[in-house]
């Protein structure tokens, strides 16, 4: 009797694997939707669009951009949510992510436990840069001049929930500086004003600044990172400067509903990490300012966990809303 019970144990066992084997390998058996919460063109989208090739070519069906910008990203953000858990539906994971839930109490989901990490592909540093003409040389004259003159000091931003705008009311925080953040919406929209001098000085992402820094139209005094960015070898770190506190960077990952099956989420991690490392897509993302920086999604997941605790502490205690 106890043997008969096993064996029908062993074969319920063998048929199970067998069942899981074959959805595994099964899957994808249609095109795959990459959802960007953005308009298409931007730093972003390229990535997801180079990234999204290759991904096409290892899961042997098309990966399509389908971009679903509007509402800081919760647009995009919830149809990714909202589609099946089969893992045919994706995310492309940036900041606002973990951010939004504090900056937008009515949101009426929680993206950090709907959603969950596949893969981080890059980091995506940022730059702070003033006028050409500015008497600010460094982050620290800039932040000495706040304390002198509390609330006068602008520091323009490309949106609210960006790492730069949040970088921006950490000053505050850790430094004990009352600088004035001002969001723009967008890199473009900050920039006449950041030229002309209307603002004191911007966080903005070093893709987007860099051009002009290099034709003189700004000058940057730090990136806010741990280390030099290529693009700009001889602007200094925060971390350089002393001011890790300040170290902020953006980064772009993938990420699907929390319910999606376990083996669908391995095989589009491997198909993403895979994608992130190959020579000519690490060139093309570098090219853009981007620090090609591949993780797991153990590494993502414990990375969106800590940039959720910081970032919506930090808005917190701002006490800054939306909506």
């Amino acid at each position: 009797m106890k043997r008969r019970t096993l064996l029908k144990g062993a074969t319920f066992a063998a048929g199970v694997w067998a069942v899981g084997a074959a959805r595994a390998a099964n899957f994808p058996d249609r095109a795959l939707q990459w959802t960007v919460p953005y308009p298409p063109g931007g730093a972003t989208d390229s990535v997801a669009r180079a990234i999204g090739t290759a991904m096409s070519a290892d899961l042997g069906h098309p990966v399509v951009i389908v971009n679903r910008p509007g509402g800081a990203t919760n647009i995009g953000t919830e149809a990714v949510i909202q589609a099946p858990a089969d893992g045919h539906t994706f995310l492309l994971a940036v900041p606002p992510l973990v951010v939004n839930p504090a900056l937008y109490p009515d949101l009426g989901y929680d993206p950090m436990r709907a959603l969950r990490g596949v893969g981080l592909v890059a980091l995506n540093p940022n730059v702070l840069v003033v006028p050409r003409d500015s008497p600010f040389t460094t982050p620290q004259e800039l932040f000495q001049a706040a304390r002198e003159r509390p609330d006068t000091v602008t520091i323009a931003s490309p949106g609210i929930g960006t790492v730069p705008h949040l970088v921006s009311l950490l000053i505050g925080q850790e430094l004990d500086v009352q600088v004035v953040p001002v969001p723009y919406k967008g890199s473009a929209a900050l920039l006449p004003d950041l030229i002309s001098g209307r603002v004191d000085a911007a966080m903005d992402n070093l893709f987007a600044q860099a051009t002009h820094v290099k034709n003189g139209s700004v000058r940057a005094l730090a990136t806010l990172g741990d280390t030099r960015s290529p693009l700009l070898p001889d602007v200094p770190s925060m971390t350089e400067l002393g001011l890790s506190e300040l170290s902020g960077m953006g980064w772009i990952g993938l990420a699907v509903r929390s319910d999606t099956p376990d083996d669908r989420v391995a095989r589009l991690e491997r198909a993403l990490l895979q994608a992130a490392r190959d020579p000519a897509n690490i060139a093309r993302l570098e090219a853009m300012g981007l620090q090609v920086q591949p993780e797991d999604r153990q590494a993502f997941q414990a990375r969106l966990d800590r940039e959720a605790e910081l970032w919506q502490s930090t808005v917190r205690r701002a006490n800054v809303t939306v909506g």
